[in-house]
């Protein structure tokens, strides 16, 4: 029996809603996760991915709007998993070939495909993260420097922890008495290029503030920022408490090589 999904339909005030879109066209590229129910217990209903071997899977994430490229009317991160059953020897062109299929899926339904960050490789990892945007008629990306992640590592660890950029960050936010922020680690394929830190910061005392107040939290932290020499990204669009949980601004530190 088939998990057959509604047509899903794309609000541009409320970006969760391109996950559903991006998610209902993989499914039907036959790209996606393929749930089925194979059974049920009680009103419980047991599903299943079904995917033919040898395809790998793909997810669809969102982003925070800031990360978008400037002129997308929709953007999602599209994650997809090389299927772990393929025998070493030929997981290379398994990787490959796969994620080539899937780009030209993408494009076949006219988004534009990306895959930035640091070089991902089928014996280290899982999954490669690609940026999936809907642009204008006639619109166009600037390229993306093929040096502009060079400099990082996929999932970089940090021999102490003052030395995680997040932590880094909240410990400046400190130095400014600005205690009603928290920063959260931002994973290095959605990093700027040639930065050499990235996170997003949030401010956590939302509950009861008015949007004039989400407004005044952001400028106090984009002050702090400059001062302390970060860069960042705003989001794209006026502030709705309806779909923006809270309100956020992405950091960054950069460093263009000479």
């Amino acid at each position: 029996m088939t998990n057959s999904l509604p047509t899903a339909v794309y609000d541009p005030t409320d970006p969760s809603s391109g996950v559903a879109l991006v998610s209902h066209q993989l499914d039907g590229l036959g790209l996606g996760e393929h749930w089925v129910q194979t059974g049920a217990q009680g009103r419980l209903r047991v599903v299943d991915r079904q995917i033919p071997p040898g395809h790998g899977w793909c997810r669809a994430v969102g982003l925070y709007p800031a990360l978008w490229p400037a002129t997308a009317d929709l953007c999602v991160e599209v994650d997809w998993y090389a299927d772990p059953d393929v025998p070493p020897a030929e997981q290379d062109e398994h990787w490959w070939t796969r994620l080539a299929a899937v780009t030209a899926g993408l494009e076949s339904l006219g988004y534009v495909v990306r895959m930035p960050g640091p070089r991902r490789t089928p014996a280290v990892d899982r999954y490669q993260p690609l940026i999936v945007s809907r642009l204008p008629v006639g619109a166009s990306l600037a390229p993306c420097p093929a040096d502009g992640w060079d400099h990082l590592e996929v999932h970089p660890t940090y021999e102490r922890p003052a030395h995680d950029p997040s932590r880094r960050l909240q410990t400046m936010l400190d130095d400014f008495h600005l205690t009603s922020y928290v920063t959260r680690a931002l994973d290095t394929h959605l990093w700027p290029p040639y930065a050499t830190a990235g996170s997003v910061v949030l401010w956590s005392d939302f509950q009861d503030a008015t949007l004039d107040d989400w407004e005044s939290a952001m400028a106090r932290v984009r002050r702090a920022l400059r001062i302390a020499g970060y860069r960042f990204l705003d989001h794209r669009r006026p502030w709705n408490r309806d779909v923006d949980h809270l309100p956020y601004v992405i950091a960054y530190l950069r460093e263009v090589p000479q």
